[in-house]
C-alpha cells in the first residue's frame, strides 16, 4: 500500500506545474485565475491577451500560464498588478501582458494558493525550521520531500511557511509535528508548488 502511495504522490507531483521549475522574472501580488479553465484542455489560450494597458493591441507570441493544467482547473498567471479595468500579468515567466478584468477571471493572492497547496524545498540548503524565530533545524529525509502548508506569514520581509510533515514518510521519527520554512525572496521561490497533491 506505501508504494502505491509514494507512486501516486509522484504522479500527482508530475502534473502540477512544469513553470515551477522554471526561474520567473517576477513574483507579482499574487494570480489572475481562468473561471473556466476547462476550455483550455485542447491546448488553445485565451484570446484577449494584449500587450497595452489600453486593452488595444492584442498579444501575438506564444502564451503560457505559470500554472497549466486546465484539466485540472489550472490555468493560472502571475499578477504584476490589478485595476479596475485589467490584470497586469507575467506571460512564458518573462513577459508582461494585459487580461480585461471581467468574467473570465479572477484574483487570488499567494496565500490563497499556498494554503491548500503542498510544497517541496528546491534545495536542501532551505532549512526547516523548529519555530518562526528560531535557528534550530529539523532533520527531514522523507524521499518525496512533500510538506503539507498550513499558514503563511510575511514577517520583516521574509515569507515563511508553517508546514506539516508528510504522513507517507512513516519510517521516520520525528517529534515535531510542525515546522517553518522560507517560500520566497522577493522575486525567486524556494519551493516548488504542489497544487494537485
Amino acid at each position: 500500500m506505501k508504494t502505491w502511495t509514494i507512486t501516486i504522490v509522484f504522479a500527482l507531483t508530475a502534473l502540477s506545474s512544469m513553470a515551477n521549475a522554471l526561474a520567473t522574472k517576477e513574483l507579482g501580488i499574487g494570480f489572475v485565475v481562468a473561471t473556466d479553465p476547462y476550455q483550455y484542455e485542447d491546448g488553445s489560450h485565451y484570446e484577449n491577451v494584449f500587450s497595452d494597458s489600453e486593452l488595444k493591441n492584442r498579444w501575438t507570441g506564444n502564451i503560457s500560464p505559470f500554472f497549466y493544467k486546465p484539466d485540472y482547473a489550472l490555468y493560472h498567471f502571475i499578477c504584476l498588478e490589478k485595476t479596475v479595468r485589467y490584470y497586469k500579468i507575467l506571460i512564458n515567466d518573462m513577459s508582461t501582458a494585459y487580461v480585461p478584468n471581467d468574467a473570465h477571471f479572477y484574483f487570488k493572492t499567494w496565500d490563497m494558493i499556498l494554503i491548500n497547496a503542498s510544497v517541496k524545498r528546491l534545495t536542501d540548503d532551505n532549512p526547516i525550521r523548529d519555530e518562526l524565530n528560531s535557528s534550530r533545524t529539523i532533520e527531514y529525509k522523507c524521499a518525496s520531500g512533500q510538506l503539507q502548508v498550513k499558514d503563511v506569514i510575511e514577517k520583516n520581509g521574509e515569507y515563511w511557511l508553517q508546514i506539516s510533515f508528510s504522513p507517507i514518510c512513516d519510517d521516520q521519527e520525528i517529534q515535531r509535528t510542525y515546522g517553518w520554512i522560507r517560500w520566497r525572496t522577493k522575486n525567486k521561490l524556494l519551493v516548488d508548488i504542489l497544487l494537485l497533491c
